[in-house]
C-alpha cells in the first residue's frame, strides 16, 4: 500500500495528538522505557501506521525521539524534510531510497541496527516494502516540516 498526498498532515497530527510510551520519568530528568512498554498509537489517517512519541515533541522546538511501528506493504513517496532527521531501523526490513523513484525496487534494504541520515532538503522515499512490519526510531530537531513531492517522474 502507498500513501497518498493526503497524507501531508502526518506530521502535524502527530504533534496534536502526541502519544508519550509508558516511561519512568523521575524528578531529576532520566527517562526509560523498555522495548515491551512503547505504547503505539495508531494515526488517525492511517490506522495501520503505528507512532510513538518517546520524548519531545516534533512539532516544537527542541530535540524529539519518536518510533514508527510500519505494517508490511506501507511505504512513504518521495518527500524531504526541514531538518535533519537521524533514523536507526529497531526491527524488521526498511526499504530505504534517494531520489524521486518511489519505487521499492529503487531501494536499499536496512536491517535492525541500520542508521540512515535524512540531510536537510535530502528527497527520499521509504517503507516496508517487504512481507514484515517495521519499527524505525526517529531523532531530530524539531519543528520539522515534511514536504511531499506531488510528481515523482
Amino acid at each position: 500500500m502507498r500513501l497518498s498526498i493526503s497524507f501531508l498532515v502526518f506530521w502535524s497530527t502527530v504533534a496534536i495528538s502526541v502519544t508519550t510510551a509508558l516511561a519512568d520519568e523521575t524528578v531529576s530528568g532520566f527517562v526509560d522505557v523498555q522495548a515491551e512498554d512503547v505504547s503505539y498509537e495508531p494515526h488517525p489517517e492511517v490506522p495501520e501506521l503505528g507512532y510513538s512519541v518517546l520524548s519531545g515533541n516534533p512539532a516544537e522546538m527542541g530535540v524529539y525521539v519518536i518510533r514508527l511501528r510500519i505494517p508490511p506493504g506501507l511505504t512513504f513517496p518521495p518527500h524531504y524534510h526541514d531538518q535533519d532527521r537521524h533514523i536507526t531501523v529497531i526491527s524488521g526490513v526498511w526499504a530505504f531510497g534517494k531520489g524521486h523513484s518511489g519505487s521499492c525496487d529503487d531501494t536499499v534494504s536496512l536491517t535492525s541496527g541500520a542508521y540512515v541520515l535524512h540531510p536537510k532538503g535530502g528527497v527520499h522515499f521509504d517503507g516496508a516494502c517487504g512481507e514484515e512490519p517495521v519499527e524505525v526510531q526517529i531523532i531530530g530537531q524539531g519543528p520539522v516540516k515534511t514536504t511531499w513531492i506531488e510528481d515523482p517522474g
